[in-house]
Order: C-alpha cells, then structure tokens, then sequence
C-alpha cells in the first residue's frame, strides 16, 4: 500500500484556495485589479439590453410572433396540468386497476394482454389530452397576425385611440426576448344619452369625445422563456407604465381579452392559468405603485400621471 500510494502525485492546491488579493506578482499570479479588468473586459462583450418602441413592420413582425409562441406555449402548460390532475390521475389508476382485474386471471401470458391494455388506456388519455388543448394552436395563429393587431379599430363608434397599438421591444443585443402591446381606449362615459348628439351637426359630440379620458389597455405581454424570471416582464411593466403617464392616459391595465386571456379549457383544469392571470396583475399592480400611479388619478384628466406626495 506505501509503494502505491507513493507513486501518486502531489496533491495541487485548487486553484480557488488562494483570492486573487493575496497572490505573489513576483510568481506572476494574477493581481485584483488583473482580475478587475477582465471582468470589466467580459462585461463589456455582453450585447445591451434595451427596450424600445417598434417602428419598422419587421419589429411588429417579431413582436407578433413572440406574442403567438406565448399563446402557443399555454398547451403545454394546459397538458401538463390536465394529465397531473388528481381527477385525471384518478379516472387513469382506476381504468388500469379494472384492465388488470378484468385480464388477469393468474396465467404468465395474461400479463401481456394487461400491459398492452394499459399502454392503450394510457395512450387515450394522451390523445384526449392533446385533442383538448388543440385550441391553443389556433388561438396562437389567431395572435399572430395583423387582423388581431387591428381588431375593433374599424368598428363604428370605436374608442380606440391613435392609428395602432404602441408596441415595445425589449433586446438582448439584436435578439428580440420581449414585448407587449398597449392601446389607448377612451371611456365614452354611457355617449348613448340624448345629449351627446346633435341634429345636424356632429362636431360638438366629437369635441366632448375627445376631451374624455383615455385608459391604457396592455393586449399582449410576454418574454422569452429562456429569459423569463431575470425582470425582464417587469422592466416591460414598467415601460408601459411610463408610457401611459407620457401620454396622460389611465392605467395601464390588463384587457380582458388579453392575448393569453382564452380559456380553452374546462375550469377544473385551470388552476394554473387563474394563478398565472392573478400573478401578473399582481406584479403590474406593483409597478404602478412603485411609479406613483392611484387610482385617485382617475378623472382629472391626467390619469396615469405620477401622483403628487
């Protein structure tokens, strides 16, 4: 054993053993400000990470598409909850507890029957559950097209503000990694009242339109999951909140009819979404507290401005 172990070499120090602070310039070890300038070096290889407005048709494009991976994403968020459902996992083991009482009757062979049953049972339930979240596939199609970025815009008596939603792009270098959509709606105040028209002449009821407050609506919000979790959502948030003060609008706020809104699903299997939804009207409720937005701004014509402590 002591000829064995002698012939090992020297056990080396780790090289994380020794800070950089202490090491000896005369044995040419790194210094700290050597090590300082590297990291200061490699930081500076990083690409900048910027947020800004999409002004070309290609940003709307990209936009567009990483809103429609988001949508299309929420199937595999919907199969992996419906098939770990306890209802699911239920309705699963009982299906097989019944294959296996049904076809095995003690014999070695019968096994075989039992296990290809099984694996048939198990396979539709697969399919059910592939065929039920289907939906998000076309919902994801829907998203990303320009017909869902001009919806309602042409309607008669549309309240939609501006010629086409603000869309902000966030940039990790040249790589697109988030967006979100707001729209400017303003609140007609019930303009169905027999004082918001006038015969003849329709210029005083489109003056008192133009003077009502416009609400931020966010239609589309979402990051890249490789990136998500890094604030990079609410650094988003928090840009849209900026541009609704500079725009003296409300808000923002959640649309209804968001673009990760549709629940193709039935409720007992949208646990997660409701969570996913009250999270992030959480954290935009967050944002808006931290930038000075309260709902004392509402109907001062200003709304959305930073409020005044």
């Amino acid at each position: 054993m002591a000829a064995s172990t002698g012939s090992l070499p020297a056990p080396l120090p780790s090289p994380l053993a020794q800070s950089p602070s202490f090491a000896d310039d005369d044995r040419g070890d790194l210094s700290t400000a050597d090590v300082d300038s590297a990291l200061s070096k490699r930081l500076d290889s990083l690409p900048p990470l910027t947020t800004k407005p999409a002004v070309t048709e290609d940003d709307r494009v990209e936009a567009l598409h990483l809103l429609a991976d988001s949508v299309a994403q929420q199937r595999q968020i919907a199969s992996t909850a419906t098939i770990f459902h306890p209802s699911t996992l239920s309705l699963l083991i009982l299906a097989l507890g019944l294959a296996y009482q049904y076809f095995y009757n003690g014999a070695r062979s019968d096994l075989a029957l039992v296990g290809t049953t099984s694996a048939g049972i198990v396979m539709s339930v697969l399919i059910t559950v592939r065929w039920l979240t289907s939906g998000y596939i076309e919902e994801a199609e829907r998203i990303g097209t320009w017909k869902w970025l001009d919806l309602g815009r042409d309607d008669p008596g549309s309240n939609i503000v501006g010629s086409e939603d603000e869309i902000l792009l966030t940039r990790f270098g040249d790589e697109v990694i988030g967006t979100i959509f707001v729209r400017g709606i303003r609140d007609d105040g019930g303009s169905s009242s027999p004082t918001s028209t006038s015969s003849g002449n329709s210029s005083p009821k489109k003056s008192r339109t133009k003077n009502l407050p416009v609400t931020a609506r966010i239609r589309g919000w979402t990051v890249k999951r490789r990136y998500r979790h890094k604030g990079i959502g609410t650094g988003l948030l928090e840009e849209a909140v900026t541009l609704a003060q500079s725009k003296g609008w409300q808000g923002p706020e959640f649309a209804d009819d968001h673009a990760n809104s549709a629940k193709l699903m039935p409720m007992t299997f949208l646990g997660g979404f409701v969570k996913r939804e009250k999270l992030a009207r959480q954290a935009l409720e967050k944002v808006k507290s931290e930038k000075g937005v309260t709902t004392n701004d509402v109907g001062n014509g200003r709304n959305g401005r930073r409020s005044k402590r």
